[in-house]
């Protein structure tokens, strides 16, 4: 009887925190502390799904430029890029913190935006 009860409950449980589990998942939030490489081929898809937010490389070069693109069409349009001028080297890493919001920095620790 015990185990019948412990069994009903722990589905009962799952019934409850799996939608949570879910919404946490699909609702674009990025977490303080989530982070970007300009090596790797992630990115922050936007609630809406249009926009991206990543590293992009430029053409023949070990160069990136941190940028958000639409994201639903092949070309990947940049709409935006930061520090154009001086685009971050492969390995450098986009950080969320809770004190400077969106801090980019070189693979040597050089805050480079």
């Amino acid at each position: 009887m015990a185990m019948a009860f412990t069994v009903w409950l722990l589905l009962l449980s799952l019934l409850f925190l799996l939608p949570v589990s879910v919404l946490s998942q699909t609702n674009g939030s990025i977490v303080v502390g989530a982070s970007l490489s300009a090596a790797g081929n992630s990115s922050w898809i936007s609630p809406s799904g249009e926009f991206a937010f990543g590293f992009q490389r430029l053409e023949n070069n070990d160069r990136f430029l941190l940028s958000i693109w639409f994201a639903k069409i092949p070309d990947r349009t940049i709409v935006w890029y930061a520090n154009g001028d001086r685009p971050a080297p492969k390995g450098s890493i986009v950080n969320l913190t809770a004190n400077s919001g969106l801090l980019l920095t070189s693979p040597q620790g050089e805050e480079l935006w």
